[in-house]
């Protein structure tokens, strides 16, 4: 009998104490010898620029470290702004997988500086060869996902944008570059974690219950939860659909989980509680096939 609990997790206030108003070292070393942007695994896709930003993948060394910079500041410590370290130190963003991975990322074109600044991004890893590690698999058992599906996936890690660049163009031009990066790699899925904000998620049943009924993803395809040293499983008694509190089921799902469900993406079951960024996290999977069919319930 299929666990009829799921659970979701939100994003819902950052009011922390970080001062925006002072720059970080975003301006790029721009690398004149190269006339295409090339990937962690020489991977490039066609650049797509729009107003002042362009996205594309990373190409080199001193790119990479400006982003786990930007990844640090304003992913890790945005959720749990008593995280102490650097990023030389921080295990969390200086992992190994940085290099067995392609970054794609947006640039603001500066018309004060005349000089380009990486404002936000993405990690996109794939299945290829030999390959077979999937971040995901960390923290939930994608044995049935994986079983028929190895090499049609992607994988998205957490996007990141500079506060001053959280806008729909940013988004917008990042899932450009996706679908982008899919077509030319014939993947169909893209595979990736939402995070809610604090360790309790009994505070988004509404939103929990909600996603469970309406968009839970198939059960050939179940993903759920891992209970790990650093992390636990969780699951939702489920409300009853007619019993649900739609509109503050939509006050507690994340603005940028609704985006995806609005392009046709469906959620795993359960929460991860991500003990060490101060989430609860929950699996999101978007077939391309579907992708734009769907809109809010």
């Amino acid at each position: 009998m299929e666990k009829q609990n799921k659970c979701i997790k939100e994003k819902a206030d950052l009011s922390v104490n970080l001062d925006y108003s002072i720059p970080i070292n975003t301006t790029l070393y721009r690398d004149y010898f190269m006339d295409k942007n090339i990937g962690q695994f020489g991977e490039y896709i066609e650049p797509i620029t729009m107003g002042d930003y362009t996205v594309r993948l990373l190409k080199n060394e001193n790119e990479l470290k400006v982003y786990q910079d930007l990844r640090y500041k304003y992913l890790v410590l945005e959720f749990d702004p008593n995280k102490k370290g650097d990023l030389d130190t921080n295990t969390d963003f200086n992992l190994g997988y940085d290099k067995e991975t392609s970054q794609l990322c947006v640039f603001y074109d500066n018309p004060n500086t005349n000089e380009q600044e990486l404002v936000g991004g993405y990690i996109l890893m794939r299945f290829k060869k030999d390959q077979s590690f999937c971040k995901a698999s960390l923290k939930y058992d994608l044995s049935k996902l994986l079983k028929n599906n190895k090499h049609k996936i992607l994988e998205t890690t957490r996007a990141v944008t500079h506060p001053n660049h959280r806008n729909g163009l940013t988004i917008n031009l990042l899932w450009k570059g996706i679908e982008s990066y899919c077509k030319k790699y014939n993947l169909r899925y893209i595979i990736g974690t939402l995070s809610f904000s604090g360790t309790d998620p009994h505070i988004y049943s509404q939103a929990a219950s909600y996603l469970f009924h309406n968009y839970l993803m198939p059960s050939e395809f179940m993903v759920t939860p891992l209970d790990k040293p650093k992390g636990a499983a969780f699951y939702h008694t489920v409300i009853p659909k007619d019993e649900l509190d739609t509109v503050q089921a939509l006050k507690e799902i994340p603005p940028l989980l609704k985006g995806y469900l609005m392009i046709g993406s469906n959620v795993g079951t359960g929460f991860y509680i991500d003990k060490e960024l101060n989430t609860a996290e929950t699996f999101t999977i978007l077939d391309l096939e579907n992708y734009g069919k769907y809109r809010l319930k």
